[in-house]
């Protein structure tokens, strides 16, 4: 049997599920999750360049929308405290939102 590769996000549990709630979300709803990621990530002293993000193919679910893409990428390389406390920030406002437009 094949095993599948592991995604970077699937090391931390709430980070893989905090992912795919996001990716579920509708493409509005991930745009203004993906502004409070960055808007979150000025509070902290972390930078990093995304000059290297587009040396791929765009085939990935988040790299249809550049803001999304620019938030998986600073999530990516944020240290694990931040990626967590993120995580738990996104499963809340992304449930929360969607419970306010039911």
């Amino acid at each position: 049997m094949e095993k599948r590769q592991q995604r970077w996000y699937d090391a931390d549990p709430v980070l893989s599920r905090a992912i795919a709630v996001w990716e579920k979300a509708d493409e509005e709803l991930q745009t203004i999750c993906a502004e409070y990621v960055l808007d979150k990530l000025k509070d902290f002293d972390f930078k990093m360049s995304l000059e290297d993000q587009y040396n791929y193919i765009l085939r990935r679910w988040y790299d249809k929308n550049i803001k999304v893409s620019h938030a998986m990428e600073y999530i990516k390389h944020a240290p694990f405290e931040l990626r967590h406390e993120l995580a738990l920030d996104i499963i809340e406002y992304i449930e929360k939102m969607e419970e306010e437009n039911k």
